[in-house]
């Protein structure tokens, strides 16, 4: 199941032109995640300092600057945009999800173009439960991109559009970890557009200091190949590129969701030792992620909790950098007839599968 942008039966309640999640099947090329800092991050609006708390999983501190790598693995599930304040879920913001026993660290997906070379503004409405969440300790991801919707990229003419546009919402939002999450084929992965995207980058590190990850589909050999070309842009660019996270899901139904994810990450790994510079193979897989697709899925996969507990293994054995899924709001129990983007038709209570990929740091 590809990821989308937005609720569905949302109506005049959200932007008109995103669309609902967890029910588009992946298409052939577009198979999809990345590691955190530890220290302190530290939410900035215009300019000034108004909250820092500790973020898990890496050595990164607040500038966002990749720094030494940690020996222990993020875990940053994927929080819906659209999902504040929704009674559709068990929580309806960040402090209620961290009350309830949710984790210390989200990825909030997707910013959009919301209007030309702007980002979406729903991560900015909802700043005081983001600086909240922050104060408590919890580190927050921002996610650019998903299966659909107009990426800012697309919406900016030049390298230094699109460099001021992400700068702009690094300033009104106070998040420098930022994952792009590129899963549009062709449309998100081509010569012109990757340059445009490393230059973009490789400025708004030189002015703002983010950190950069990339989240882009998996097969079972790795990335293919225009997610390589993302990778390998980015890095000719100069950008010091903290974490690829591979999209271990939409392999179609019948696969074995106990090894498949695990050959996809060996396969990155071996593609980030060749790509990222200076790195031997397990420093590769400190750059490595991977991000499930929890539960139930359109193509009738279903990633168990038993198959949750086998990744979860296999990260804390490579020490991967990142762990995630789609999404959080997802981990609670529903009926069998209600749509994927409620639930995950597995849970029996709620954040069981956060539960377990929260011990992927803790002694087997």
């Amino acid at each position: 199941m590809t990821r989308r942008t937005v609720a569905p039966n949302a109506g005049a309640l959200l932007p008109p032109a995103r669309s609902a999640p967890c029910e588009a099947t992946r298409v052939a090329s577009s198979p999809l995640r990345t590691r955190a800092g530890a220290g302190l991050t530290c939410v900035l609006i215009a300019g000034a300092a108004i909250g820092c708390g500790a973020a898990s999983g890496t050595g990164d501190g607040p500038t966002g600057d990749s720094g030494p790598m940690s020996t222990t693995t993020e875990v940053a599930p994927y929080f819906y945009a659209w999902g504040w304040g929704s009674p559709s879920y068990a929580f309806g913001s960040l402090v209620e999800m961290k009350a309830m026993g949710g984790p210390a660290a989200v990825t909030i997906g997707f910013v959009l173009s919301g209007g030309g070379c702007d980002a979406s503004t729903e991560i900015h409405a909802h700043r005081d439960d983001v600086q909240a969440y922050v104060a408590a300790g919890g580190h927050v991801k921002a996610s650019f991109g998903g299966a659909t919707g107009t990426y800012l990229e697309y919406a900016c003419t030049s390298a230094a559009a699109l460099a001021a546009a992400l700068g702009r919402f690094v300033d009104d939002t106070g998040i420098t970890d930022l994952d792009f999450d590129l899963e549009q084929g062709q449309q998100s992965s081509n010569a012109a557009l990757n340059a445009m995207r490393g230059a973009a980058l490789k400025q708004l590190q030189d002015e703002k200091h983010v950190r950069v990850a990339f989240t882009l589909p998996v097969s079972p050999g790795g990335l293919p190949q225009d997610g390589l070309d993302i990778v390998q842009a980015a890095v000719s660019a100069g950008v010091e590129v903290a974490v690829v996270n591979g999209m271990t899901m939409d392999y179609g139904n019948g696969t074995d969701l106990g090894t498949t994810p695990i050959r996809s990450i060996d396969g990155l790994a071996l593609q980030l030792r060749g790509v990222l510079p200076g790195l031997d193979l397990d420093q590769a897989y400190r750059r490595a992620g991977a991000t499930a697709m929890i539960g139930k899925n359109d193509d009738d996969e279903t990633f168990s909790l038993a198959n949750a507990g086998t990744l979860v293994a296999y990260a804390r054995q490579r020490q991967l950098g990142l762990l995630s899924f789609w999404a959080i709001q997802r981990d609670q129990p529903c009926g069998a007839a209600a749509t994927l983007d409620l639930c995950s038709r597995v849970n029996t209570s709620v954040l069981q599968f956060s539960a377990v990929f929260a011990g992927v740091n803790r002694s087997p």
